[in-house]
C-alpha cells in the first residue's frame, strides 16, 4: 500500500474531455444496441452464437460492477476502456491491473500523451517507419469529484517513464471506490484524467481520425484523415 499524498483533495469536474485510441479498436455495437442491463445477457447470448469474435471485442463485462455499466449510443467507447485489463507491463500511469479511461481536457494534450506512448511502443518493437491511424473520441465527464493531483510536487507520481508509484496510488484509490484522478500532463501543458468508473462518463462520440507518422524513432507528423466515421 502506498501512502496517500498529504492534503489530497477532491475537485469537482463537469466538462467535455478528449480521448485518442487506435482506430483498429472497433465500435462494439452490442453496447450501442442494448438499452439497459436487463437486456444485456439475452442479446449477448444470442449474438455470441454467430460472432466468435464477440468475446474479444466486448471484453470481460464482469470487471465492471452492474451499477456502473452504461449502455446505449456511445457506450462502447466508454465501456471498452473498463472491460479490457491491461496486458502485463502495459498499464498506464495509474493502472496496472484494471481498466481506466484516460482522457484530457484539450485535444493537444491528448495528442501529446498518445504520441509519446505510440512512439515508445514502436521503438521497443524496432519498427523503422509506419503510419498509425488513431480515433478521436469526445465525451462528457461529470459532474463528479476526482482526486486532485494537479500541482502536486511528487517526482515519483510524475516520473516521465516509471509508473510504479502512480499505479500503486491508483490501485488504492480505485479500491476505495474513487471515481478517478485529475492530474497535470507531463507531455504538454494541460490536465488529464484517469477515470475509474464508466458511469461518470456520457455522450461519447467519434469526432475524427488522425494519422500519426513514425520515423527516426519519433512521431514526426500528426494529420487529420478524411474518411467516414
Amino acid at each position: 500500500m502506498v501512502t496517500l499524498p498529504e492534503n489530497l483533495q477532491l475537485q469537482r469536474v463537469d466538462q467535455t474531455v478528449v480521448r485518442i485510441i487506435p482506430a483498429r479498436f472497433p465500435q462494439i455495437n452490442l453496447f450501442e444496441r442494448v438499452a439497459g442491463a436487463e437486456d444485456w445477457d439475452i442479446l449477448y447470448a444470442v449474438e455470441s452464437l454467430t460472432n466468435p469474435r464477440l468475446r474479444d471485442e466486448v471484453g470481460d463485462i464482469a470487471l465492471v460492477p452492474p451499477g456502473e455499466r452504461v449502455f446505449g449510443p456511445g457506450a462502447s467507447w466508454i465501456m471498452a476502456a473498463f472491460t479490457h485489463r491491461p496486458k502485463p507491463g502495459q498499464g498506464g500511469r495509474f493502472n496496472a491491473e484494471f481498466g481506466t479511461y484516460y482522457c484530457a481536457s484539450e485535444e493537444a494534450t491528448a495528442i501529446a500523451e498518445t504520441t509519446y506512448h505510440r512512439a515508445r511502443f514502436l521503438r521497443e518493437a524496432r519498427i523503422d517507419h509506419t503510419e498509425i491511424e488513431m480515433r478521436v473520441i469526445r465525451a462528457y465527464l461529470g459532474p463528479t469529484d476526482l482526486h486532485d493531483l494537479c500541482n502536486l510536487d511528487d517526482p515519483a507520481i510524475y516520473h516521465l517513464s516509471d509508473y510504479s508509484a502512480g499505479q500503486l496510488l491508483g490501485a488504492q484509490l480505485q479500491a476505495q471506490q474513487s471515481a478517478g484522478l485529475i492530474y497535470d500532463s507531463v507531455r504538454h501543458p494541460g490536465e488529464c484524467c484517469a477515470v475509474f468508473k464508466p458511469s461518470v462518463l456520457t455522450n461519447a462520440v467519434h469526432l475524427k481520425y488522425l494519422t500519426y507518422t513514425f520515423e527516426n524513432n519519433t512521431i514526426t507528423k500528426v494529420e487529420q484523415t478524411t474518411k467516414p466515421a
